[in-house]
């Protein structure tokens, strides 16, 4: 089994939407993330990675989010796939007013979606187990906007 280290964001939208995208390899739905290259720091990473799933770039930083550990997202988006561990960290980020998601190739779909709707759009268990610990601070930071 491989560990890898990941970093990606959680994005805020217009009218408290966060992205998510639907992964190739099934019918996994997560936070748009991906490897921290040789060189990267996991902040350059999370932007590299959300840019190319998703088409959004000149992001602004709103908070270091933290890390959790998961296994790759299996075939059917809430199985284990045991070759690979990730260490992922997220940061909170928001797009610019009236952002479009341009998925790109690596992804099979990106969508804004409501924050009271991800907890139940997230398909993996531990995504949705860490996303609880900083849901308050995400919901924060949309009622600031």
């Amino acid at each position: 089994m491989d560990k890898v280290r990941c970093a990606g964001g959680i994005v805020l939208g217009d009218r408290g939407t966060l992205a998510l995208i639907r992964t190739h390899r099934g019918k996994g739905w997560t936070f748009p993330k991906g490897h921290v290259e040789e060189g990267e720091n996991d902040e350059e990473a999370a932007r590299r990675e959300i840019e190319e799933e998703t088409g959004l770039k000149d992001l602004e930083l709103i908070d270091d989010l933290g890390e959790y550990e998961r296994y790759r997202i299996g075939a059917n988006g809430t199985d284990d796939d045991t070759s690979e561990l990730k260490v992922i960290h997220l940061y909170l980020f928001a797009a610019k007013p009236h952002a479009e998601l341009v998925p790109s190739m690596e992804v099979a779909e990106a969508e804004w979606v409501a924050l009271p709707r991800i907890i139940t759009t997230l398909t993996h268990p531990k995504d949705k187990a860490w996303f609880t610990t900083v849901f308050e601070r995400i919901r924060h930071a949309i009622q600031r906007d």
